[in-house]
């Protein structure tokens, strides 16, 4: 009975030692994620507030307001990408028609012609 319960611990060790190396993924919310958190933990406090639950309420309401910070910091995040892929997209087409050439064969072909 001892060996196999010891057995069966280091078989747990070694697996939860597995985990612990390998990393577990990281769960990533988008903002509508965030924002759904806050309101439910908001909903949550309101309820405890309103039943007189004061130490339980000061402590959702703290987790609402850290909520809604990780929130206002996802949705700017998202923002500063959506205006960073509009400004690439943007400077690749003004640049592929202001400064290139109407015809890249006309322009290499007189300066080869130029050269002789």
């Amino acid at each position: 009975m001892t060996t196999r319960r010891l057995t069966a611990g280091f078989a747990a060790f070694a697996v939860a030692a597995g985990l612990f190396a390998a990393g577990t993924p990281v769960a990533q919310a988008s903002s509508k994620g965030r924002r759904n958190t806050t309101l439910g933990l908001g909903a949550a406090t309101a309820y405890s507030l309103l039943r007189g639950k004061g130490t339980q309420g000061l402590v959702l309401g703290a987790g609402t307001a850290y909520a809604y910070k990780r929130y206002r910091d996802s949705r700017n995040s998202e923002k500063r990408r959506q205006r960073a892929a509009r400004a690439r997209y943007r400077s690749r087409y003004r640049t592929a028609r202001a400064y290139r050439p109407s015809s890249r064969t006309a322009s290499y072909r007189s300066r080869y012609y130029r050269s002789r």
